[in-house]
C-alpha cells in the first residue's frame, strides 16, 4: 500500500496544514517572507521533502520529494 505522502508532490497543500493533520513534520524553514522554504519528513515513512512557498496573486506551494530530480526548466 502507498504512503499518503506519496499525494503531496503535485498538490498546492500547505505544509503547516498537513502537519496539524498529522501527515508530515516541519523539520525547518527559512527566515518568513514572500518566499520560504520548508523541510519535511513523513510522520509514516520518513521520506523527506523541501517545500517552495511563492506568494503572488494566490499563495503556492511546490511539493519535491528528495532524490527526485526536477526537469530542466522546473523550479
Amino acid at each position: 500500500m502507498a504512503c499518503r505522502c506519496e499525494a503531496l508532490p503535485g498538490s498546492n497543500r500547505e505544509p503547516t496544514k498537513e502537519q496539524d493533520a498529522g501527515t508530515v513534520r516541519i523539520l525547518s524553514t527559512s527566515e518568513p517572507g514572500w518566499d520560504m522554504t520548508y523541510e519535511l519528513v513523513c510522520a509514516s515513512c520518513a521520506r523527506r521533502y523541501t517545500v517552495r512557498q511563492t506568494d503572488g496573486p494566490a499563495t503556492q506551494w511546490k511539493w519535491v520529494p528528495h532524490g527526485l530530480k526536477r526537469r530542466r526548466g522546473e523550479v
